[in-house]
């Protein structure tokens, strides 16, 4: 099977993308992209790539491209995506899939009119820990569920905000802040394991960085079954090691991730479940082999774009919450 032919559009994160890429079999780095010459030598002299300045430029070198990955800052992933999406390629974004449901729509919309594939990056579907307790969830083994909560801790200083422009922390290019860019990830494993709330109440405030966004945010969320959620996010906590926590609890179990990257967990759950739930696996490890089964293999990718934009929609519902002061109910998301 010929490997698939990936380009990676923004080399902050996407530097990390490209090494997943060029050691995943199966798929096959062509070439890097990034405005930072600097930057675009340097990953592509380590990965052994061609590099170059534009997306245009590398299209235009290198037909041979089937799937663009878009790491650039999130307000301008929908206008990258579509560039690629017009080239007959295949599309990912990171999270978020851009700063509005708007873009997002735009974005769907192109790659279905071009019949090429969308799909988001959230690191987090793909690890195992995280897949058993969605099935387990989902399929009643804790029981009905009561609570379901987040927190997302970090530290990031005033040189992270203020460099490659000061596009983090804004609202134009990065959509929010300590919950649009850092806390997304658990945003959207809130969603993917409880569903959609009915309603949001949430707090967001500026405690110790001179951003125009928000460095500390509260969230409560009622869901349509009656359950809870709790989501806090920051980046004024005192460690540059995030703290990444997700927990869940039922009527019959739960489950403390105390590592929801790491797959660092506590049970509390009935004689055989947690037997049962070791059974599951992740079947891919990262993006990359997902969109090798997907472009290969005609797999639904575990992030497809209507996926990707409901958790822009639930920013926008969380963001409106924060401006009014007041608990909103959560509107439908339509195209």
């Amino acid at each position: 099977m010929e490997p698939v032919k990936f380009a990676v559009v923004g080399l902050g994160m996407g530097h990390n993308r490209s090494r997943v890429i060029a050691g995943t079999e199966g798929a096959k780095l062509v070439t890097v992209v990034d405005i930072d010459e600097e930057r675009a030598r340097n990953v592509g002299t380590e990965l052994n790539v061609p590099w170059t300045l534009s997306l245009d430029e590398a299209l235009n070198r290198f037909p041979e491209i089937e799937c663009v990955v878009v790491m650039t800052p999130s307000g301008l992933h929908a206008e990258v995506g579509c560039q690629a999406a017009e080239a007959g390629k295949h599309v990912i974004t990171t999270k978020p899939m851009d700063v509005s449901v708007e873009a997002c729509n735009r974005l769907i919309k192109t790659c279905e009119r071009k019949g090429v594939h969308l799909m988001v990056d959230f690191q987090s579907r793909y690890v195992d820990n995280n897949v058993r307790l969605a099935h387990a969830v989902q399929h009643g083994w804790l029981g009905r569920p009561l609570l379901a909560e987040f927190r997302f801790k970090w530290w990031r200083s005033q040189a992270y905000y203020d460099e490659r422009g000061g596009w983090r922390g804004t609202w134009k290019l990065d959509g929010g802040g300590s919950v649009a860019n850092q806390g997304v990830h658990g945003l959207d494993l809130l969603l993917w394991v409880m569903g959609t709330p009915s309603a949001v109440y949430a707090e967001s405030v500026v405690m110790n960085h001179k951003i125009e966004t928000e460095d500390l945010s509260l969230v409560i969320f009622d869901f349509p079954n009656g359950a809870k959620g709790a989501m806090t996010t920051t980046t004024t906590f005192p460690e540059a090691s995030p703290y990444y926590s997700f927990e869940v609890h039922g009527t019959e179990g739960g489950v403390l991730l105390d590592d929801a990257l790491g797959g660092v967990g506590r049970y509390f759950l009935k004689e055989g479940v947690h037997e049962r739930m070791q059974e599951i696996t992740s079947p891919v490890r990262n993006v990359a082999e997902d969109a090798i089964r997907v472009i290969r293999h005609g797999t639904r990718p575990v992030i497809d774009g209507r996926e990707g934009r409901r958790t822009v929609h639930m920013l926008e519902m969380i963001y409106k919450s924060a401006r009014e002061g007041r608990k909103i109910p959560v509107t439908p998301v339509t195209d």
